[in-house]
Parts: C-alpha cells; structure tokens; sequence
C-alpha cells in the first residue's frame, strides 16, 4: 500500500463488516456523534437464523437504544424460554428436562428491567439496521471487501474492493468486527489461542408443523441422541425451525450435506414413524466448526477486534454474540472520549484489558456447556444407563441454562477503574446466582427508580457521579491544567441534552434525594454509598470508583485519573 495519506480522514472510525457486533458499534459511535464508515462484503442481511440469544445484558443495551420493543415484537413468547428438553427423538422418549433460570426475576425482585429474549440473528441485524438509517453519521458500504490497512501511529489507511473497483479510506482508528475468519486480525498476524475445532456442524434452517412434538412443552432446545446427535430450535411463530446436526467427520464431509441430505437427518431425528407426505422444507445448509478460541491481543495500534474476529465461543450458552455486543460497548466510548480530546490515548488499552478475559470465561464457561450435553448424550447411546443415572446426568447440567450470575454479574478486575479494596460479593455459584453490587469493575445494579426508569438509564454517553445527600459540592483545590472541572462536582463536567453526542465525556452529577429522587434511600443502599459516599459510573454502566466518604476534591481527582490513563 503507497505511503499513508496526509490529507484529513474520510472518517473516524471504519468498521470492517456489518454483523451484531459491527452494526451495534456504529450505532454507539453514531449516538456519541462520531463519523464511520461500515464497510461489508454482503449485499445485505444474511437470511440465516444463526444466533438466537439475546441475553439480559444485551436487552438492557437494546433497551437504551430504543429497538427492544421491536426486538420483543420478533420474539418467542416467554414460555418458549423457560426450559431446555431432552430426548431420543422429538417424536420418541423423553430422556428429561432442565429449566432455564435466566430470567432476571429471583424471589420476587426484579434485577433488570430487560429480559432474556430469543430470536433470530437475521431479524436482530434487520432491526438494527433499520435503526441506524435515522444516523447520519454512519454509512454502510455494502458488497465491499477488506483487503488489507497500514497504519502510522495517528491513523489508518484501509484498501477496499467494491462494486467499483479498488480504493483507498483513511479513518483514525480502524475496527475489525470481520468474523471468525476475519481479515483485519490475519491482515495483523495476530494468533489465535484455544481449541479451533472441536465440533463439527451443520445448520439447517427449515420450515414444518413440529407442533405435535413441541407445543405441549415448548423449549429453547430440543436436544435429540438418535439416530444422530442433533439440536432444534425454533425460531418464529410461523414455522421457522433451525437444527443443528452434529456429524462426525471421519464418515461425513461438511460437502454431503445437501439439502436432500440434510432433510433425511432431520426427518430420522424427528421420529422414524413419520408419515411420507410429511411437509418438510429446508432453504439453507450451512456447515461450520465448534470453535473456543482467543486472540492473543484484541488491538494493534489504530485497529481494535471485536466480536467472532476477537473470540470463538461454543454455542452453547448463546454468549457469542451477546459477547461481541457487549465488545463493541466497551470500545466505542472510549474511542469517543480519546477523539474528543478529553482522555489519553492509554485509555484504549484497557479495552484488551477488560474484555479478553472476559471472552476467555465466557469461552470456557460455554465448552464446559458443551461437556455436559455430551455426557448426557453419551449416557443414553451407551444403551444400558439407568433411569437414576439419566436424572443424574441432567441434574449435573443444570448450570447450561441457569447462567444469570455468568450474564449480569459480569465485571472488569483492572482497566478503566480504581478499586475500593472491596470483595466481590461471596455466591454459591457465579455463574448462576446474581449479587447486585456497586463495587468497581461491575455492571451497575438496576433500581427501579419509578415506575418506567431505571437507575440503568443514567448510564449511556457520559460518567455519572452518584452522590449521597450529605457530600460536599464545593472542591477544595483548584483543578489541575487540562483536568476536567472547575472546583465544584456540578462544574466537573457539563450537563447538557447534545453532551454524548459531541463526543464529551461528560460528567452528570446526581445527589440522590436532591436531584435524583431515592425514596427509602434503596439506591445509595444498592450502591453501597449511603449518605456521605459517591459512585462514578462510565457511560458503559461499569463502576468505575466508589469512595463511602466522597469528596467534590476526590470525585474530580478519580475522573481525571481514569481519563488520563498515563
């Protein structure tokens, strides 16, 4: 590639494809008003159902983006949630069910105000897109492949090869959001780590009344042992099924699986007895692998991985996508708050920090998923289990389908935060069970603050500081140059409508029981602040300090070190 541009940039950030992760970074980045650039090799939405799972910290996104409503609308109703059954055939013996927990409602009390949704990953990106059509900061370059980008410590220089031919976009930070076999991160010779293979599948996406088998214990899964491994999952109300046959690959080859083929496996795995005019369809075959891999490093100078380019998941527990999601929402603020002026570059370096091992628990949380599916299988082909043994094998996997503590307990041990020399709160089970807390590096708790907001909706593109009614607003020292503020915490930053959009970090500050009413004083309890402490919470809803005896002096101290982070 010729030597980078001296002109100024086509755009701020490019974005190298338009799945999940890199349609749900363009609308952060356009919310927080900054130009991008979407770049895909598709002519448009992949048809295929794919991912299903929209978990509940993705619905709380999708809930401050203003799409879950539409995203409820495409969605299986809550009964087709709540259990995950197992057996030979569809039509044949019940081996057992498991229930789902993972719904955020434990006891009566409610720890989100988003639930737990499945869909389809088509009608996810469809909505998605719609909603980025009213953002006249993104474009979307359709049928445009990455070829390769050079970079010189200021900005990127990315070859693109589209309907017109070759050309040449600069932008300041470039994003890979490419998939699993994804360009950006080889373009970068950055490796892979984990098992790349340890399961081989074919999705299948069909159409059929499997009513007489399902609607009288509607599931998330289906999960079949003969005559082959296989897993259903409706997708819609109207039919739409997809199955996933696991083939064993030294007597298939992903290529045998036609769509004659694939329709044998799924009428043989819904039972052997089923009528010869059975209406069966299937519109797509799609082999791929089960993958649980890392990259070794999420970034690269001006270029950042996310999403399926940055980790391969196991399906098993639907964190893919959810994870990727969840990438992009760690990245796009702080790409905001360096392009504005108002953070160090450093800050970008945490967002590896954070969200690797995130995305390594997430792998191996999801393969120990996987495990347990296979034991259960495994028990019931061996042919000589026993009643006792099957429930034995179920009871053992009850963690695949209760994973509420895995999805809402989510936290960062270093990074964009200051600890409080606080523990994580002590559970059974970290994977299923959920403690609200406020303690640094963790998802801000929802409190219901009246009847339609939540304390969640504090949190989207500026910090908030979350005072006790006893702190002091007036600073005792003078800022230092170039720190944010002006002496009081009202003046730490300024509170206006358009201040996400500028691209500004600001800083919203809120004295609970003063400008943020707290009947009963439930939030300063939930956030562990009482009366004299604060709570800075980032405009991804992670804590980013606490302190039970806050000052103005300390809240501005602690903004300016987590901006700066030199």
């Amino acid at each position: 590639m010729n030597e980078l541009r001296a002109s100024m940039a086509d755009t701020t950030v490019l974005i190298a494809g338009a799945g999940p992760a890199g349609l749900s970074m363009a609308i952060l980045l356009g919310r927080m008003g900054l130009e991008t650039i979407v770049v895909e090799r598709r002519s448009g939405v992949n048809p295929h159902p794919r991912a299903r799972s929209i978990n509940v910290r993705t619905a709380e996104l999708m809930r401050q983006w203003g799409v879950l409503d539409e995203m409820l609308e495409v969605s299986l109703p809550l009964p087709w949630t709540e259990q995950f059954v197992y057996c030979e055939t569809l039509a044949g013996d019940e081996i057992g069910r498991v229930t789902t927990n993972v719904q955020p409602v434990v006891d009566g009390v409610e720890l989100s105000p988003a639930p737990w949704l499945l869909t389809s990953q088509d009608r996810i990106e469809e909505i998605l897109l719609r909603h980025l059509g009213g953002m006249s900061e993104v474009q979307i370059y359709w049928d445009t492949d990455f070829v390769e980008v050079a970079q010189d410590g200021e900005q990127v220089e990315v070859e693109v090869r589209g309907p017109s031919g070759t050309r040449h976009l600069t932008a300041r930070w470039l994003v890979g959001a490419d998939g699993a076999a994804s360009r950006v991160r080889r373009s970068l010779d950055i490796d892979m780590a984990g098992i790349a293979s340890f399961g081989t599948m074919i999705n299948c996406q069909f159409y059929a009344d499997l009513g007489p088998w399902t609607d009288h214990r509607p599931a998330a899964l289906y999960w079949t042992t003969s005559p082959a491994r296989n897993v259903f999952q409706k997708i819609d109300v109207n039919d739409r099924w997809l199955c996933q046959l696991n083939y064993d690959p030294s007597m298939h080859r992903p290529e045998d699986f036609d769509v004659d083929t694939a329709t044998e496996w799924i009428r043989r795995s819904i039972g052997p007895d089923l009528p010869e005019d059975f209406d069966l369809r299937v519109t797509d075959v799609i082999p791929w692998v089960m993958s649980s891999t890392v990259a070794e490093r999420f970034s690269d100078g001006q270029v950042f991985l996310i999403g399926d380019a940055a980790h391969q998941l196991p399906p098993t527990g639907g964190f893919g996508m959810n994870t990727a999601i969840q990438d992009a929402h760690n990245l796009a603020w702080k790409l905001a708050a360096v392009a504005g002026g108002h953070a160090g570059a450093a800050l970008l370096d945490t967002y590896g920090i954070e969200r690797a091992p995130v995305a390594q628990y997430n792998a191996d949380r999801s393969r120990e998923n996987s495990r347990s599916v296979g034991r259960i299988r495994r028990l019931v082909e061996s042919g000589t289990a026993t009643v006792e043994q099957k429930r034995e094998a179920l009871g053992a996997s009850t963690q695949y389908g209760s994973w509420l503590g895995m999805d809402l307990g989510l936290r960062y041990d270093e990074g964009c935060l200051i600890p409080d020399g606080t523990e994580p709160p002590q559970v059974d089970d970290p994977v299923s069970v959920y403690s609200p807390t406020a303690r640094p590096g963790h998802r801000a708790p929802h409190v219901w603050i009246d009847g339609a907001t939540s304390t969640l909706d504090l949190f989207d593109t500026q910090f908030v500081l979350l005072c006790g009614s006893d702190v002091e607003a007036e600073s005792d020292t003078e800022n230092e140059p170039g720190a944010v503020g002006t002496g009081t915490v009202a003046d730490a930053g300024f509170v206006a409508e358009d201040a996400g959009r500028s691209g500004h970090p600001a800083l919203r500050v809120l004295r609970l029981g003063v400008d943020l009413a707290d009947p009963g004083g439930r939030i300063a309890d939930v956030y562990g602040i009482g009366r004299s402490g604060a709570v800075l919470v980032r405009p991804d809803g992670h804590v980013a300090w606490r302190d039970l005896h806050a000052t103005a002096t300390s809240a501005i101290a602690a903004l300016n070190t987590l901006l700066k982070q030199a």
